[in-house]
C-alpha cells in the first residue's frame, strides 16, 4: 500500500529501489518484489539511468485513474476537495503539501487554498468536517496565489476551470 500511495498520490514522482526503501522504511527485498510486481503487471514503467532502475507511473495503464482515486480516498484528499471545493466561492486552486505531497502516508492533511477573499471562519468549519469524515487533522492556509518555493513541494489536485476564448 505504502508504495501505491508514494506513486499515485503525485505521478510527477518517481524512485530508485535503494531511495524508495529508505523513505518507506521497508526492506529492500520486499520494496523490490512489490517493484516487480507493479512493473510486470503494467501499472508502473521504468528506465535504467546507468546502473539504477528509476520507476514511475505508467500513466497509459488502464486502471491508473482508478488506483490514484482509490489512493485520494485513503487519504483523505477525495473528501477534502468533495467538502470545500463546492462551498467556497472564489476558490481558485486546491494544493496538498507535506508528507501527502511526497507521496507518503499522513495523519495530516496539510493545504493551501489559493482564491481572492476566501471566509476563512468558514474554512475552517469545513476543514473539521474533513477531520470527523477522514480522522486526519486538516491544516489549511489560505493565501492569493501560491509562492514559487510552495509549487516546487505541493500538489495542485484541484482548480477551478477557466473559460479562455
Amino acid at each position: 500500500m505504502k508504495l501505491l500511495l508514494r506513486f499515485f498520490l503525485n505521478h510527477n514522482l518517481s524512485g530508485y529501489l535503494q531511495g524508495l526503501s529508505k523513505e518507506l522504511n521497508e526492506n529492500t527485498n520486499s520494496i523490490r518484489v512489490e517493484l516487480n510486481r507493479l512493473e510486470q503487471a503494467g501499472i508502473l514503467s521504468s528506465e535504467l539511468e546507468g546502473r539504477r532502475k528509476l520507476y514511475r507511473v505508467n500513466e497509459q495503464h488502464p486502471l491508473t485513474e482508478n488506483l490514484t482515486n482509490i489512493v485520494r480516498k485513503v487519504t483523505g484528499v477525495d473528501a477534502l476537495i468533495d467538502r470545500v471545493v463546492g462551498r467556497l466561492p472564489g476558490l481558485e486552486q486546491v494544493w496538498i503539501c507535506g508528507k501527502l505531497a511526497q507521496g507518503l502516508q499522513s495523519e495530516q492533511i496539510d493545504c493551501v487554498l489559493v482564491g481572492e477573499e476566501l471566509d476563512q471562519a468558514f474554512i475552517e468549519e469545513l476543514c473539521h468536517r474533513v477531520e470527523e469524515l477522514t480522522g486526519k487533522t486538516v491544516n489549511a492556509q489560505v493565501s492569493a496565489e501560491i509562492l514559487s518555493e510552495q509549487r516546487d513541494q505541493c500538489l495542485l489536485v484541484w482548480a477551478q476551470e477557466t473559460d479562455e476564448k
